[in-house]
């Protein structure tokens, strides 16, 4: 039995729109602390390069007596400059990363990578947490979007179910996925050249390659996901509107 089941009907939210951000909370960590942290770095990284080389077994030992000769004020100025720089991509980044959602009882937009797309409700078949990403699948079972959100998981179901979509305590196709192992039956070489593929993007940390590889798969019709450092698959489930 399902959550969805087990909790009973849930009465749709009227004519309105539910907003899921970043929390405010983990918004104001990340837009000022992660400048903050970087600044402090900065300031801080000199006077630490000069203690650390006084140890006799030191690796890096070039970059680290480098940076603790940074002793005059200018050379002060930019490190901490750069490292205020570098607190402010880490945050941009982690704000890319992050989904953002909109929901009505029509349709679900999700915001991530600065491209918003959108979905009927009616197209959903299923909305559930794998680990920290939520995942919505589309009636086909494809990964209509795979991403982490910041908010917890009751507040994800409860407003996913107030609005009518299928939420899922876990993944309903989850049997379906076997571990890649290059040229196993199974797959066509096509999609297996993907894989490889996919997974030097992965070792290399290719984010977007990583992102349009597991879509080109989907168009061949398989579902890609990672644990560790293997990558399972799975085809586009038959039927999968009817699921759960």
């Amino acid at each position: 039995m399902t959550s969805e089941e087990s909790l009973g009907p849930v009465p749709l939210r009227k004519d309105r729109t539910t907003v899921l951000g970043y929390p405010r909370r983990d918004l104001l960590t990340i837009v000022i602390g992660m400048p903050l942290l970087g600044l402090l770095l900065g300031l801080a990284l000199p006077p630490l390069a000069r203690w650390l080389s006084t140890s006799p077994v030191l690796p890096w030992r070039g970059p680290i007596e480098f940076a603790g000769s940074l002793d005059k004020p200018w050379q002060t100025a930019i490190a901490v400059g750069l490292g205020l720089v570098a607190g402010l991509l880490i945050a941009v980044t982690e704000m890319a990363e992050t989904l953002k959602l909109k929901l009505t009882n029509q349709e679900l937009a999700v915001e991530q990578h600065e491209r918003t797309r959108t979905i009927e409700r009616a197209r959903v078949s299923a909305v559930f947490l794998d680990g920290k990403n939520l995942v919505v699948l589309d009636e086909t079972s494809r990964q209509f979007t795979r991403g982490v959100h910041e908010a917890a998981a009751p507040v994800l179901a409860e407003a996913f179910r107030s609005h009518g979509y299928p939420w899922r305590d876990s993944d309903p196709h989850a049997s379906l996925f076997s571990r890649w192992i290059p040229g196993a039956p199974g797959l066509p070489a096509e999609a297996h050249a993907v894989l490889a593929a996919r997974k030097v993007a992965l070792k290399s940390k290719a984010g977007e390659d990583v992102r349009d590889l597991g879509e080109t798969m989907q168009g061949l019709g398989y579902v890609v996901r990672d644990e560790g450092k293997d990558q399972y698959w799975r085809p586009l489930a038959a039927g999968a509107d009817e699921t759960g």
